[in-house]
């Protein structure tokens, strides 16, 4: 295997430090590591897939100056050959017949400790973690911008290149090979054919056939980090009904990402949104399906709601998904100190540029493809 980065040594670096103080804040000897995003994080995009059972999953032991991987024997290698090698983990390995539960148990044993999930008398610091791990550094933030435009790609690729008749869980299929095909790991495919989405608005494909119209909708994940896009085709000219439902999902889609800056609410942002649903007789819509979040090491870090009272801090990945009718505009932007940009971009596609209090916003436009 190829040695990691100095760049990845360097962040595992920099989350040992913290986790160390953590360790000393609470006075513990250690902090038990089992949720897969903390796994992710804590690696700096590792990952342990093909293990199908969630009591066999490896997990982590910190102290305050050594990490180690806690895994069955059958794991051990790939684990470390694959994702960890080079990375200063040691090694607490228990075997496949024994069982984690008992390992664990015996590991704490006459130990304060810390964990991330709830689990005997440890001390859980699960929302501790899933706070420190939001904001994204400067190495993951060059990682997520990758891996946005491998997802924009796959999505447009698959848009050129679907037919009318194929049904949603043959275009589906497309799409999560394009993603694989790439080392993207396929966290949810969402396709709608014609007006499906109407009636409901998330979902997995079914054989229902395109005949007009396709929504298709992606949620990759690399590197322990996920990135959301949507994007729409039509085999000649939509109807009015959808055509005038996408212009109002685009058109919300625009505010929402105009008031993502530094330090904003999502509440407000949230509220801005609505607006412009209601002045497009399209008001009951924000009710049926979540429109935006933070996102991450977990596909949802945490959900926006209209009492969200988190300021939008610098680093911070969020998806606006405005989906009005059978039409959906997603994409995932990043929050800079001063800018904010989206990094699902599309390639060679239709724009539609709308302004939003003078700043123009491009939002992916409708593919339209003769039959």
């Amino acid at each position: 295997m190829s040695e990691p980065s100095a760049e990845r040594v360097a962040e595992i670096a920099n989350r040992q430090e913290r986790m160390g103080e953590l360790l000393r804040e609470h006075e513990a000897d250690g902090l038990l590591v089992l949720d897969p995003a903390n796994f992710s994080w804590l690696t700096a995009g590792g990952s342990f897939r093909g293990i199908p059972h969630s009591e066999e999953f490896p997990a982590l032991y910190f102290s305050t100056q050594q990490h180690w991987l806690l895994c069955a024997n059958v794991d051990t290698q790939r684990i470390f050959d694959e994702e960890i090698d080079g990375l200063a983990f040691q090694l607490k390995e228990w075997a496949w017949d024994r069982g984690r539960q008992l390992f664990l148990a015996d590991l704490c044993v006459g130990k304060k400790m810390l964990c991330d999930q709830t689990l005997g008398e440890c001390v859980n610091a699960g929302e501790r973690l899933r706070t420190m791990r939001r904001t994204l550094t400067a190495w993951e933030q060059e990682r997520l911008k990758e891996l946005g435009k491998t997802v924009a790609h796959a999505l447009e690729a698959t848009c050129r290149n679907v037919s009318p008749g194929e049904s949603e869980e043959e275009i589906a299929g497309q799409l999560g090979h394009r993603l694989i095909h790439r080392g993207v790991e396929p966290v949810d495919l969402q396709v709608f054919a014609d007006s499906r989405a109407r009636r409901y608005k998330r979902g997995g494909p079914t054989p229902a056939k395109i005949e007009r119209t396709c929504v298709l909708l992606a949620t990759g994940k690399r590197w322990g980090l996920h990135v959301t896009a949507s994007r729409t085709v039509s085999f000649g000219p939509p109807d009015e009904k959808f055509y005038y439902d996408f212009e109002v999902s685009c058109r919300q889609a625009a505010m929402q990402i105009a008031g993502s800056v530094a330090f904003a609410n999502p509440a407000n942002i949230l509220s801005a949104g609505i607006r412009v649903l209601t002045m497009n007789e399209r008001e009951h819509e924000w009710r049926l399906t979540p429109p935006g979040w933070l996102t991450g090491h977990a596909p949802v870090e945490l959900p926006f709601l209209p009492n969200t009272k988190d300021e939008i801090e610098p680093g911070w990945p969020l998806v606006w998904m405005a989906s009005v009718g059978g039409a959906n505009s997603a994409d995932t932007i990043l929050i800079g100190e001063s800018s904010t940009q989206i990094i699902t971009p599309t390639e060679l596609w239709p724009l539609k540029r709308i302004r939003i209090t003078g700043q123009p916003i491009e939002r992916p436009d409708i593919l339209i493809r003769t039959k």
